[in-house]
Formats: C-alpha cells, sequence, structure tokens
C-alpha cells in the first residue's frame, strides 16, 4: 500500500475519552501509540476513575491531560477533534448527538445500540453535523483474524465456506458481583451474542462475506443473570458460506486456562486454516500436510494490539482524509446480524437479515 499520504503537516489531532471504565483502560495506550493524535481530556461521571485513566497515561509517558466529570464542560474547553465514547450502549445516542453537535468526530465503542433505529438515528444526527463515525470494532484487528482475511484473499484454501468458532468457557459466578470487572453483565437483558458474539458476527463478514440468515438457540443457567449465558449461532451468507459460533459464560472447562479468544477453524474447497488458542498457533492444513503459518506471543498483547490497530486506523484515517475500513454503516450490518439472533430465539425459527 502506497503510505505517501501519511507524510502530512496537519496537526495532530486532539482526543478526548468519554467513559473511563474497564474497557477505557485497552484505550488509553492505544491513543498513546497513535502517531496521529494525542489523548487531551478524559471526562467520567466517577472523578477518580478518571484519575485512574489520567495515571495509566503518565506511566506511559504523557502528563498532559485534562479531567472532566462534565460532558459539556469537556466538549466546550478541551478544544477537540473527536472523542472515543467508551461508554455502555444505552448512553451512546446522547452522548453521539452532543459531540455531534459541537462538531466533532466520533468513535464509539461496541455495541453501538439496542436497535437499528436507535443506531441509525446517530448516523443521522452524524451525517447532519458533517462528522465521520466509526466503532470501535477491533476484533477484526486481532492479528489472527488479519492473516485469516489476508491468507483467504491469497487462495491459501481456495473458495472458504465454512468457519467454525468454538469459544472460550468462562463462567461468571452465581452470586453477585458476577463478573470481577462488568458487574452490570448481571442486569443485561440481552448478553453474551450481544456483548460477546458481536465480535465473531463482525468476523464472520470480514473472513466470508455478508450475513443473510441467522439461527439462534441459547438459554440462561446462571440464576443470578437475567440474559442469555450460552448461545449458538448458525450464520448464513451471501453465496452459500456458514459459520457456527458457540460458547458459554455458564459453566467451566477442562481446558488448561480460561482463554479471552477461541478456537478458529476455517475451511474451504481446497484446505483448513486453524487458530488454535491453546498453542497460539495459525496452522494451515492440506489433506495430511500441516504448516504452522504464524505464531502469536501472547493474548494480552495481541487484544491490545487490536486497539492499537483500531483506533490508529481511525486517527490517521481522519487526520490524512482517508476512508474507514469499517465506517459505522458496515458496522449496522453486525450490529443488525446480531440483533437479529434474538428474533430468531423468539420466534424459534432461522430470520432473514437484509442489507443495511
Amino acid at each position: 500500500m502506497d503510505t505517501d499520504w501519511r507524510h502530512t503537516t496537519k496537526p495532530l489531532l486532539r482526543a478526548g475519552l468519554i467513559g473511563a471504565g474497564h474497557i477505557s483502560a485497552q484505550h488509553v495506550p492505544a491513543w498513546v501509540a497513535s502517531p496521529d493524535a494525542d489523548l487531551v481530556a478524559i471526562c467520567d461521571l466517577d472523578r477518580s476513575r478518571a484519575e485512574a485513566r489520567r495515571d495509566q497515561l503518565a506511566t506511559l509517558g504523557q502528563t498532559d491531560v485534562a479531567i472532566y466529570t462534565d460532558v459539556d464542560a469537556m466538549l466546550a474547553g478541551a478544544r477537540l477533534d473527536c472523542v472515543d465514547v467508551a461508554t455502555r450502549p444505552r448512553t451512546h445516542r446522547a452522548l453521539i448527538e452532543r459531540a455531534a453537535g459541537a462538531g466533532l468526530h466520533v468513535l464509539c465503542q461496541k455495541p453501538l445500540a439496542a436497535s437499528l433505529p436507535e443506531a441509525r438515528a446517530m448516523v443521522d444526527a452524524t451525517r447532519a453535523a458533517g462528522v465521520r463515525f466509526m466503532v470501535t470494532e477491533m476484533w477484526r484487528f486481532l492479528p489472527w483474524f488479519r492473516d485469516l482475511h489476508r491468507l483467504v484473499e491469497e487462495g491459501a484454501i481456495g473458495t472458504a465456506h465454512y468457519l467454525r468458532v468454538i469459544g472460550p468457557r468462562e463462567p461468571m459466578t452465581r452470586t453477585p458481583p458476577v463478573h470481577a470487572t462488568q458487574p452490570y453483565f448481571a442486569e443485561m437483558p440481552r448478553l453474551i451474542v450481544y456483548e460477546m458474539y458481536i465480535h465473531w458476527i463482525d468476523s464472520a463478514r470480514y473472513l466470508l462475506g455478508e450475513i443473510t440468515s441467522v439461527y439462534a438457540r441459547a438459554g440462561r443457567v446462571n440464576p443470578a443473570i437475567v440474559g442469555e449465558d450460552w448461545a449458538v449461532l448458525v450464520l448464513g451468507h451471501v453465496g452459500g458460506a456458514t459459520s457456527v459460533i458457540e460458547s458459554s459464560w455458564a459453566t467451566p472447562t477442562d481446558a488448561p486456562a480460561i482463554r479471552r479468544e477461541g478456537d478458529i477453524l476455517l475451511e474451504g474447497v481446497d484446505g483448513a486454516l486453524h487458530f488454535d488458542a491453546t498453542t497460539l498457533e495459525l496452522r494451515l492444513v492440506r489433506s495430511a500436510r500441516v504448516e504452522v503459518i504464524a505464531r502469536y506471543t501472547s493474548l494480552d498483547r495481541a487484544f491490545q494490539s487490536a486497539f492499537d490497530g483500531c483506533i490508529g486506523h481511525f486517527a490517521a484515517a481522519l487526520r490524512h482524509d482517508q476512508p474507514f475500513e469499517s465506517p459505522v454503516e458496515d458496522n449496522l450490518r453486525t450490529l443488525g446480524a446480531t440483533l437479529a439472533a434474538y428474533d430468531s430465539l423468539e420466534g424459534q425459527q432461522a430470520v432473514g437479515v437484509g442489507a443495511e
């Protein structure tokens, strides 16, 4: 790729982070890693959480950041170019509309919204304001998904027709707090598909193309939560490919360790690609021959690199007037397929997914 566009005299973007909770700890290093932006302001209703992110920034060598507990004060006083919304979904619309009204570009944590009409209202608000909008869907920036996509594009396994994801078993406790860092999981009426499978649904689209149908089976085992804690999805893709995704937050496993990523098998007419999360290897399988394509050194490092890649891409695209790899309109298709899983559960049948 021609990278001459990166050579620019445009000033670095001034970014503000809204929300200093659990996931923001991975957003902060990503902003520091970006050569195109500075994180200059952090806002959270809980000042101590914003200060914790400021302290994290200091350990990474950046000390000049303003702390706010009021979003409007930050939007008015921090001289920002863009905001990174890292809050829970129910707050997204109001925050995005306020940022767009202030003329700021928006990056927003997934899931974007609880419904497609709500998500479209956010898109409409940013369009009307003439600002750009992207969702922080960083799973496709994980190194094994980048490698899988590249190898499929290169024809390493011929035409790909089947993706299987067996997600990790990571049971929540059956007494509050059900999750050490995200206790609000207990209150979510839509849980494992909405919160977790959305990543794999986006990755399935990235690898096999648009989703045309969704069939879901799911349930709740843990009495301390409201939403589903296990699910199986079968996704139909344009052209006839199929994805199967299954995981559980209900019961433990005999695996050697809890993993943040699952076992991923991508089959094609000429072979298969297998990401093994227990060995952190990506292997190419053809007949009796197995070739190790890549070895990844650390899950933690890989996940931070995915945040770095996603947030860095957002900043670079803004600063250098380049398109987003996955603009918000693309992410609406991921959200639509995710929400279709709940329609399937309600109707106990496969449901079609239309193009957004």
